[in-house]
């Protein structure tokens, strides 16, 4: 009897489980407080710092913020800078290529208005509220890339937890947190990873409640900043590169987000309108205005070559690259190409991680596109280059760092793993320190910044100019003695001259220019330079206030002249006191008393009765005039 063999099953093999490596064994909430306390270590010393730059147009100057509460409807009404521009008489719709509408940041100063008033610690507070806003940053960034990004590659907890103390500690990012304003940059980012992170666990786990924070970060996200709308190629991007989903679910897991982007741009339409490609002839606005076509093309290259010598070599910092610091280049200068050779180097990269479906695809574009909006390429975004600007891109910099600093020591035993990567941290850490302690002081109000940065940026006009307020500024100090008002005016006037020889219609300058010559005596100096302010802008908001100190000097003088028996003199200088105030009785009247010195009766007679004519009840020229009614000259 045949007895049949039995026919062996197969069986698939089974890959084995992913086993998590790692070097940083301590809990995950001790990772939390690390980073904190990093954050706050790096940015204490800015607490004390007041306002600084843009905080003045964004905030101090900003009508709608400080009307606290009541203000929001038009926060969310209108541009970024409307009151700002409305009050130095100009449209805004006319002023920046595409508008600015970021409402977010501007409520939550609103609603630090409104519970601080015009408290002195309110600057501290804000300056608090960003260091506190930038650990949720860190720390979201941190969950983002430890729970999705890197969850499925060996050490994926150690690259999260590197990646994000590297882009906590990165110098570049003092102007982000120092400056009060540039809260919409961490807003911007803190929303990003919060709608990735909510996005992701939605289209794992179908809990409506991740999608409602998913789309409401989205929302805050594309309010914070304009740089939300990248999100809407890079939700369906990380569908496709984390999970094994097919196409029409990775657009199904993406309809709800385009619907939030609709909203967004209804809110911004409303409040800003869709107009684009401004040609601003103002060159802090427009710095290419005298470049040609391919000079500013060149020159946008060159600028982003140079943000990436600063992401690698963050010294020094400025606050300011204004027109002219960054000179026109050409094609054929070697920066300018070895900046499109490495884009063009790095994008080819990110293309081929793609095709292999490599997170670090996510890091390379996330970089590039990020980039892209700040580049000038696709819209003028009104400034040649700022390091607030590189803040998102740097997020592609640091998980790349930090996936090969891994991969460089992988080779080695877990004990010397762990040495490399407390040293590293370390000395990179102190570093960085320094740095950022350092640059958190320059950033303590404007005299102390513009001084600093106008040696680190010579050429710029901008920076110059700021540098000349600034000395304009301490030479009004009580405490300072004659010689130290005095050589603080002429810093300010040499640092006023810089800006005009780079720019020879700037009004800003002019107005410095002449507050200088005011304080040295040049009265005549002073008002030509406010009559060209005059020239360039005809509604300057400062004009009337600037003319009506001129005329204040000018009657000083004239009764000191008069006092040491110079009446001539003295009559010339109040007559040029009424140049701007012809209706100031008191002038009026000194200038009788002067002609009634010098035995010009009627002369004083008219004076006199023009002063009562502006105030009636003036006693001293109604005696001046009775005075005259008695004696041989009525």
């Amino acid at each position: 009897m045949n007895v049949a063999t039995p026919v062996k099953k197969q069986v698939k093999a089974v890959p084995p489980p992913f086993v998590k490596q790692t070097v940083f064994s301590f809990p995950l909430k001790t990772k939390y407080i690390i980073l904190c306390l990093v954050c706050f270590i790096l940015y204490a010393n800015s607490i004390a710092n007041k306002y600084a730059l843009d905080d003045n147009i964004t905030i101090v100057r900003n009508s709608y913020v400080q009307m606290g509460l009541s203000g929001i409807p038009k926060i969310m009404s209108n541009d970024s800078y409307a009151s700002f521009y409305s009050d130095m008489g100009g449209d805004p719709s006319k002023q920046l290529s595409g508008g600015r509408f970021r409402p977010l940041s501007e409520i939550i100063f609103a609603v630090e208005q409104q519970l601080f008033g015009d408290s002195t610690m309110l600057p501290g507070f804000r300056h608090l509220i960003n260091i506190i806003a930038y650990m949720a940053c860190v720390l979201a960034l941190f969950v983002f890339l430890e729970k999705f990004l890197f969850k499925k590659i060996p050490w994926g907890g150690d690259m999260a937890f590197l990646a994000a103390f590297l882009f906590a500690i990165h110098p570049i990012h003092t102007e982000v947190v120092a400056n009060i304003k540039s809260l919409d940059e961490i807003l911007s980012v803190l929303f990003i990873m919060l709608t990735f992170i909510y996005s992701l666990k939605y289209f794992q786990g179908k809990n409506m409640k991740d999608l409602m924070i998913g789309m409401g970060s989205f929302l805050l996200a594309l309010l914070a900043k304009e740089y939300a709308i990248l999100l809407v190629l890079f939700i369906p991007f990380l569908f496709y590169l984390l999970d094994n989903k097919k196409p029409d679910a990775i657009i199904m897991g993406t309809l709800p987000y385009l619907g939030v982007f609709l909203i967004y741009v209804v809110l911004r339409g409303n409040a800003v309108g869709f107009h684009s490609n401004i040609q601003s002839t103002d060159l802090l606005s427009n710095p290419y205005y005298y470049a040609t076509h391919v000079q500013k093309m060149a020159t946008e290259w060159f600028v982003l070559g140079k943000y990436i010598v600063l992401l690698f070599a963050p010294y020094p910092l400025s606050s300011d690259y204004s027109y002219s610091q960054i000179a026109y280049h050409n094609f054929s200068d070697i920066t300018v190409i070895l900046s499109i050779l490495f884009y063009i180097a790095i994008t080819v990269w990110g293309v081929l991680l793609l095709k292999k479906r490599s997170i670090l695809s996510f890091a390379v574009f996330f970089f590039l596109l990020n980039i892209l909006l700040i580049s000038n390429f696709i819209q003028d975004i009104g400034a040649t280059m700022g390091e607030r600007l590189v803040f998102h891109s740097s997020i592609g910099l640091v998980i790349i760092l930090s996936y090969y600093f891994f991969q460089a020591i992988s080779k080695i035993p877990p004990i010397s793993k762990k040495s490399a990567l407390i040293s590293a941290m370390s000395v990179i850490g102190v570093a960085c320190l320094g740095e950022t302690f350092t640059r958190n002081a320059q950033w303590y109000d404007d005299t102390t910044l513009f001084i600093h940065d106008a040696g680190v940026v010579p050429n710029s006009c901008l920076a110059n100019n700021n540098a000349g307020w600034g000395y304009l500024s301490l030479s009004e100090r009580k405490e300072n003695t004659i010689d130290q008002a005095k050589a603080f005016l002429d810093s300010a006037r040499k640092y006023s001259l810089r800006a005009l020889h780079f720019n020879p219609k700037y009004e800003a300058a002019y107005l410095n220019l002449g507050g200088v010559y005011l304080h040295q005596g040049l009265l005549d100096s002073a008002q030509y330079c406010w009559d060209m302010v005059g020239q360039l802008h005809p509604n300057h908001p400062s004009l009337k206030s600037k003319y009506a100190l001129l005329s204040q000097f000018y009657f000083t003088r004239g009764l000191d002249l008069g006092k040491n028996g110079k009446a001539q003199e003295g009559i010339y200088n109040l007559k040029k006191a009424l140049t701007w105030d012809p209706e100031n009785s008191g002038i009026w009247y000194n200038i009788g008393g002067a002609y009634f010195t010098i035995q010009k009766y009627d002369s004083a007679k008219y004076a006199w009765t023009k002063a009562l004519q502006y105030k009636p009840d003036n006693e001293d020229a109604k005696r001046g005039l009775n005075a005259l009614s008695q004696s041989n000259g009525q």
